[in-house]
């Protein structure tokens, strides 16, 4: 049974089509008019950020602030 292509290997094989095989030059690709380009990598980029691996369960310990510890003076300037 012959491999099934998808849309993005379908895009894929267009883009090194287009460059003469050269992925380096897929990636250089200067065409960004063309209605390929954003999905040249194999990538749809409108997916970014979804699926792929669960975040991991292990936790990090809390990084210390940010902000500069405030302390609080009475009048004759020591601290409460």
């Amino acid at each position: 049974m012959p491999d099934i292509l998808t849309p993005m290997k379908a895009i894929r094989a267009k883009c090194l089509d287009c460059m003469c095989g050269q992925a380096t030059e897929v990636r250089l690709c200067p065409i960004t008019d063309c209605s390929l380009y954003p999905y040249r990598m194999g990538h749809n980029p409108k997916r970014a950020g979804l699926g792929g691996k669960p975040p991991s369960r292990v936790s990090k310990s809390p990084s210390p602030s940010t902000q500069p510890t405030t302390y609080t003076a009475d009048d004759n300037g020591e601290i409460l």
